[in-house]
């Protein structure tokens, strides 16, 4: 697993480079309008929520099993949109791993993060819960994670990296390592 990170950090230096997108502003005079960007949350001031945005990722979950290691190809929505305070935001995610079966994990995270938006960075780290991780019940269980992501100009696309783990008996740390693209709000351009 720590061969996969590294080799995955070093793919993504040179992204890194990059330099953040110019955002225009928007026609309501109420500052920059984010489009097409993952993990992105809108224009917070003024608003007691921003605008809600919607990401769809796929890539590779890994996991602990105690017994060996259990690494499974990951289908997720990942909803975002943030608090008129600078910082704090609200995601939440609908996680599929197909070949575990056809009902999706949810969870609801409250996090902090510190980079602007208009950064080709993304970290973010919080507290929330989630469902599937009760042993013997269908209950909802307490749920921290964090998450870096590079935003490349490349299609809007954005590797990332999440750590999570369930705040009940047994679980261990689980890893998110994928793409993430934007769904909306998303503006599409036409020759």
């Amino acid at each position: 697993m720590h061969r996969l990170i590294l080799t995955l950090a070093l793919v993504l230096a040179p992204a890194t480079r990059v330099a953040a997108q110019q955002i225009p502003p928007s026609d309501s005079g109420l500052g920059p309008v984010i489009h097409g960007r993952t993990f992105s949350t809108g224009t917070r001031e003024g608003w007691t929520f921003s605008t809600p945005h919607l990401d769809i990722n796929g890539g590779l979950y890994d996991v602990d099993t105690g017994g060996g290691r259990l690494s499974k190809a990951f289908f997720r929505l990942h909803l975002q949109t943030a608090f008129g305070v600078h910082a704090v935001q609200l995601s939440s995610d609908l996680l599929w791993i197909p070949s575990l079966g056809a009902t999706p994990a949810w969870s609801g995270t409250l996090e902090l993060a510190p980079i602007h938006q208009e950064s080709p960075f993304y970290i973010a780290g919080g507290i929330g819960l989630i469902t599937g991780h009760d042993v013997g019940a269908d209950r909802l269980a307490g749920w921290v994670q964090g998450t870096a992501a590079v935003r490349t100009p490349i299609h809007e696309l954005s590797p990332f990296v999440q750590v999570g783990k369930a705040l009940t008996t047994g679980y261990k740390a689980e890893f998110l390592i994928g793409i993430a693209h934007p769904l909306a709000p998303y503006k599409l351009h036409f020759p």
